[in-house]
């Protein structure tokens, strides 16, 4: 750790929650990397109380470089110095914090008590009231500031005690002031928005009994929110919450304290009872939200006649060789009427060639549409950069779109700043959740045209909701479903394939080899052999790593994600002299590896499942890796090194909405219980070119028929009724 003494000389930036960005003149120094700053200006950021300009402050922290805003101070602790020679005090009493206190006044209070003046101020000398500039009022406020400041320093001292760290305490202190001690008495988990409830939850231990009402009452919320992160629903049974909640639990909770629990919960209205379900109020309220809005939109047609639509479809036609068939052109005319619209089907369908020809042809229904009015989006860049490809127009994540701030968790792009934009259309809708639409729809105008365009067979979003199934259930809601398959070859097996796997019909023999599918019929023990073999062929062939996808069910095991990452590394990437390798969390990573993002970074323009190659790594005191997404160099620093990880082989979670030219896909036997219709339909429509599948019949036409996962628990299909 290193240690800065200085002033804040501007702030550059700051957010409700405290975390600040400014510029830091350093007049002492002294740790790694900052002596050479003695003298300068540098830039700093971390969590602060209110800071001054007219104060002397000690940050400790480290030196880091953002990949976009350069070298900066990262400060994880910091104290004001408080002044100890006559002048300093001086200037510190008149630096502005202590309104009314002039230089003039200052002088006279500190020529009454000179290098005693902090402490007699403290003890609200009597005397302090009758100094020239003084009075009593402006004496008790002067005394009631200091002591402030030194609250604030008890409150982060007693937090630090308690387990939790400085940028912890410094957060609580800056959000809660003086409620701090208030709440840590009360109630803890009121912090829940600030610190994981799991830490929460440990202090309480340390004060609490386990089975404090309050506890329960907190372990509740969290369990319903934890179950439908989990499953993917919305609404939990009261069995599955009471199994959940007792795993907190040395025994287990008396059932009639708990339903007690509930229904006093429900009374105050802190959680919702719906039908024989419960649920968080955030979750009810998200559902509600977008059944309103979706309600309204789908009431709203525009005044055009389907003559005209008709005329134009011919003319797109005409002018790009192409003819589409009746559900087609029917998917055309209902997005170009419909300001509520859904377009869903499988592969070969079609879906991308809509897509353009409704933008196209509704640009030309509209002659007074400007770029901005067309609004293309997916859930992942991956998507997005085949939708902006396909359309030839600008695409982006909807995070982008909305501009996620990763500082205040919150999108800039909301119902208080909204866009104006008159045509959305969202691709792989089936991926997106209730919050992530949610926070479109906030952001869009009341009478804004939204397409919808999915396939509903595919996996539904991580997160909970169940989106374009729900919405596809509803007769509110105009939709088409394209059945009609014509992106196929006489020799290709990939699109029937997939259309048998929806339509759940199993295959009774390993089928024969088509020039872009084959079966190997393979045992657990000798799978990572016929991986050997695949994986050098590709080689071979000088295949390019990002044209070339493993699909696994789950990360453990002899054949789960990450055996077979190590695995491929050592066929593709081999240990060389001549590549700089780093490892973390028991993983290596050396350059030329193929990595996946695991989470969103507007700021780099990268989000989950996008996939890079390591391009370089400088390892050091501060070890550097910069990774080459498509012509985006991203570097990551310590402190990042968790938001990536090998994707030689991946999870079919991790590939939805992206596509690859060649796709290989493990099914071992011992994976049995994980696999599942939509599973294995999401892995086998990910390849473009080719698809191999290795494992048992047996296990794939047991992910054929079996339906875990089909129907998730929410309250939306019910709300757009």
């Amino acid at each position: 750790m290193s240690k800065i003494k200085g002033n804040v000389t501007k702030l550059l930036y700051e957010s409700s929650t405290g975390y600040k960005v400014g510029l830091f003149k350093v007049k002492e120094a002294s740790g790694p990397d900052v002596e050479e700053y003695l003298n300068k200006t540098i830039t700093f950021t971390g969590n602060f109380m209110p800071l001054n300009t007219e104060l002397t402050y000690l940050f400790e922290g480290s030196v880091v470089t953002h990949p976009r805003y350069g070298v900066q101070f990262s400060c994880t602790s910091y104290e004001s110095v408080i002044p100890s020679e006559v002048d300093g005090i001086v200037m510190y009493l008149s630096s502005g914090i202590f309104k009314g206190i002039g230089p003039k006044t200052a002088k006279e209070i500190v020529n009454t008590f000179k290098e005693e003046t902090i402490n007699e101020i403290k003890n609200a000398n009597p005397l302090l009231s009758k100094i020239k500039g003084m009075n009593e009022k402006k004496a008790r406020e002067l005394t009631r500031k200091i002591l402030e400041y030194d609250k604030d320093e008890e409150i982060i001292v007693e937090f630090n005690k308690l387990g939790f760290t400085t940028e912890e305490c410094l957060k609580i202190v800056n959000k809660y002031k003086s409620r701090c001690f208030e709440i840590l008495e009360n109630n803890i988990y009121l912090l829940v928005d600030d610190i994981s409830f799991l830490k929460l939850d440990k202090v309480f231990l340390k004060i609490h009994d386990e089975y404090d009402e309050i506890r329960i009452n907190a372990l509740i919320k969290y369990c319903i929110q934890n179950i439908c992160y989990q499953r993917g629903d919305t609404l939990v049974t009261k069995e599955s919450l009471y199994l959940e909640l007792n795993k907190f639990f040395s025994a287990n909770l008396d059932s009639k304290v708990f339903l007690k629990s509930l229904d006093n919960l429900i009374e105050t209205n802190e959680i919702i009872s719906h039908k024989e379900y419960i649920t968080t109020n955030y979750f009810y309220e998200t559902e509600e939200s977008i059944a309103y809005t979706l309600n309204n939109l789908s009431k709203i047609k525009d005044d055009i006649k389907e003559e005209k639509i008709d005329k134009e479809i011919e003319k797109y036609e005409i002018k790009n060789k192409i003819k589409f068939n009746i559900e087609q052109k029917e998917a055309i005319k209902g997005a170009l009427i419909n300001n509520l619209f859904i377009i869903t089907g499988g592969p070969g369908t079609g879906k991308t060639t809509i897509i353009k020809a409704v933008v196209d042809i509704y640009i030309e229904l509209n002659f007074d549409i400007e770029e901005k009015d067309i609004t293309l989006l997916a859930p992942t860049g991956r998507a997005a950069k085949r939708m902006n490809e396909s359309v030839k127009r600008k695409a982006s994540t909807i995070h982008k779109f909305l501009k996620w701030n990763k500082e205040t968790k919150e999108f800039t792009v909301n119902r208080f700043n909204p866009v104006n934009t008159k045509l959305v259309i969202v691709d792989e809708s089936s991926m997106v959740d209730i919050f992530l639409l949610n926070s479109l729809l906030d952001a869009l105008p009341s009478n804004v045209k939204l397409i919808l365009v999915g396939d509903s067979n595919q996996l539904p979003s991580i997160s909970p909701g169940n989106i374009l199934e729900d919405l596809l259930s509803s007769k509110k809601i105009n939709k088409i479903y394209l059945k009609e398959i014509y992106r196929t070859k006489t020799d290709s097996y990939i699109i029937p394939l997939s259309k048998d796997i929806k339509e759940r019909k199993e295959l009774k023999e390993i089928p024969k080899e088509y020039t872009d599918f084959s079966f190997i019929e393979s045992s657990d023990i000798n799978m990572k052999e016929y991986i050997r073999v695949l994986c050098s062929k590709i080689k071979e062939k000088g295949i390019s790593l990002m044209d070339y996808q493993v699909l696994i069910p789950m990360y453990k095991g002899e054949n789960g994600i990450d055996n077979i990452n190590n695995l491929m590394q050592s066929i593709f990437n081999p240990e060389s002299d001549n590549k700089n390798e780093v490892v973390i969390r028991d993983v290596t990573y050396r350059e030329g590896d193929k990595v996946l993002q695991l989470v969103n970074d507007v700021d780099n323009n990268i989000y989950n499942g996008d996939t890079g190659i390591i391009v370089r790594i400088i390892n050091g005191k501060d070890t550097t890796i910069m990774v080459d997404y498509q012509g985006n160099v991203v570097t990551y620093k310590k402190g990042k090194f968790d938001e990536f990880t090998l994707a030689y082989a991946v999870s079919v979670h991790k590939s939805q909405g992206s596509e690859y030219d060649n796709v290989l896909i493990l099914i071992p036997s011992n994976m049995k219980r994980m696999l599942y219709n939509k599973l294995i339909y999401t892995a086998v429509t990910r390849a473009k070119k080719s698809l191999v599948i290795i494992g048992s019949l047996d296990s794939f036409n047991y992910s054929v028929m079996h339906e875990y996962g089909m129907e998730r628990i929410t309250a939306l299909r019910e709300f757009i009724v």
